[in-house]
């Protein structure tokens, strides 16, 4: 049954599921004073979301920045699942070709183009995508695994938190995809729409925005990624600060 979904449907639909359940989990934490399920959840998101998609995801599989063992690329990809944005190859493409095509026509998701409210929520231009550009993810045995497999790889980890405690399930998976979700949006959103820029793209849009960088620990200086894009590391000026390129420094090759 889940095959006969596309896979934008599949993650679409598992990230409001996952936002419904976030209220009710909200909401048991605090009608009974269980306030640490919120650290869990924050923690949990922090994890996720640095390993999976600013390592993994974005700096590693999207721009081959860097390189590591094929044990820790196989790792951060199965953790970057996890967050629910999607499998490696759907993101990189979608992230390849906003890189490609910045606040042009074929942008998928720019909200000069499309507005904030669409850019926030996904409801992104998706019909014209280049799939050359992840011709190598599509030649990967493991990322077409990933892929035709996403939903039950989700599943098998929340079975395994259920295991552990059944309220896992909502503060070690569901609240942090949702936070890895809106940090994600805040990239696409805030990051093209509030602060300044140290290099001149011309109709690039991307900015160095410390909200983006405080929500997403370290993928907010977006102007210096724009410029340098296979670079492992956008820590250029002192409070730039880079909690990705820490971890970076420690796994590459």
């Amino acid at each position: 049954m889940i095959r006969k979904f596309t896979h934008n449907q599949q993650v679409r639909g598992l990230q409001l599921i996952n936002h419904v359940f976030m209220v009710i989990g909200i909401t048991y934490a605090i009608i009974t004073a269980q306030y640490f399920y919120f650290l869990i959840a924050l923690l949990f998101y922090w994890i996720t979301g640095t390993l999976g998609i600013n390592v993994g995801y974005h700096r590693l599989l999207s721009h081959r920045s860097f390189q590591t063992n094929t044990y820790i690329e196989k790792f951060l990809s199965i953790v970057g699942v996890i967050t629910t944005v999607g499998s490696p190859l759907a993101w990189i493409a979608v992230h390849r070709q906003h890189h490609r095509s910045c606040e042009r026509p074929g942008d998928p998701h720019s909200p000069y183009l499309i507005g904030n409210w669409r850019a926030w929520f996904g409801i992104w231009n998706l019909d014209k995508l280049d799939l050359k550009l992840v011709r190598d993810m599509r030649k990967n045995t493991f990322h077409k695994w990933l892929h035709n497999n996403y939903t039950y790889i989700i599943a098998f980890y929340c079975i395994l938190l259920a295991l552990i405690d059944p309220m896992l399930i909502i503060f070690a998976y569901c609240i942090p995809a949702c936070l890895c979700l809106h940090s994600s949006s805040a990239i696409i959103v805030i990051a093209h729409r509030h602060g300044y820029k140290t290099y001149d793209l011309k109709h690039d849009q991307s900015r160095n925005s410390w909200i983006a960088n405080l929500i997403t620990l370290g993928e907010g200086w977006h102007n210096n990624h724009h410029a340098k894009p296979y670079a492992w590391s956008n820590w250029e000026k002192w409070w730039e600060w880079d909690v990705p390129s820490l971890i970076i420094r420690v796994i590459k090759k």
